[in-house]
């Protein structure tokens, strides 16, 4: 039991030092004379009870899915450090691929039990810094594919200009931007 209470002290600390710098968390201790940390866990439990039901489910999971990724998206961009800026960027990339997907599929989706509880348990994996979602799927799964096409859209050089001799734009007649760019290239 012992052990329970250590463990139990350490994460209070933890979760009482993030929710002191939230004004939000400290004017409801102040006001309520309940600890920050235990309103904050009934508000989670409130929300994850409400998606497990399906209850606005949608709503709350995209409210977590922008809402809480917009804020810290602020904060990384007005960090100095780039290293969390990585990681914003790859979730929006990520979320925004993933909402798409679910837009033409959602109608598939809906019929799924727990669709919305998979969703934020997906999204939560996505932000958390510790399992860095967003990278980890951006790198193993977007990046090769976005390549993929961009390097099938990327023209073949072109060889056959600079073989070819130009004749003088003046005895050809007006000549394209486009003709002219490339008769450059070739001289």
């Amino acid at each position: 039991m012992e052990h329970a209470r250590q463990v139990h002290d350490k994460y209070y600390e933890t979760a009482d030092t993030m929710l002191a710098r939230m004004p939000l968390a400290v004017a409801f201790q102040n006001k309520t004379g309940v600890p920050k940390v235990y309103g904050a866990a009934g508000f989670a439990s409130v929300w994850i009870l409400l998606v497990f039901f399906n209850i606005g489910a949608p709503l709350l999971v995209n409210l977590v899915g922008f809402g809480y990724a917009a804020y810290a998206t602020v904060g990384a961009i007005e960090s100095p450090g780039k290293e969390d800026d990585t990681q914003w960027l790859a979730y929006w990339v990520v979320f925004g691929l993933f909402n798409v997907a679910e837009y033409f599929a959602g109608f598939l989706l809906y019929w799924f039990p727990f669709y919305y509880v998979a969703k934020l348990a997906f999204l939560v994996w996505l932000m958390l810094p510790a399992t860095r979602g967003a990278e980890r799927l951006y790198h193993t799964g977007v990046r090769p594919i976005m390549l993929n096409i961009a390097n099938r859209r990327a023209p073949a050089p072109n060889t056959t200009a600079a073989a070819a001799p130009t004749a003088p734009a003046a005895a050809n007649g007006p000549t394209s931007s486009s003709t002219t760019a490339t008769n450059l290239k070739s001289e």
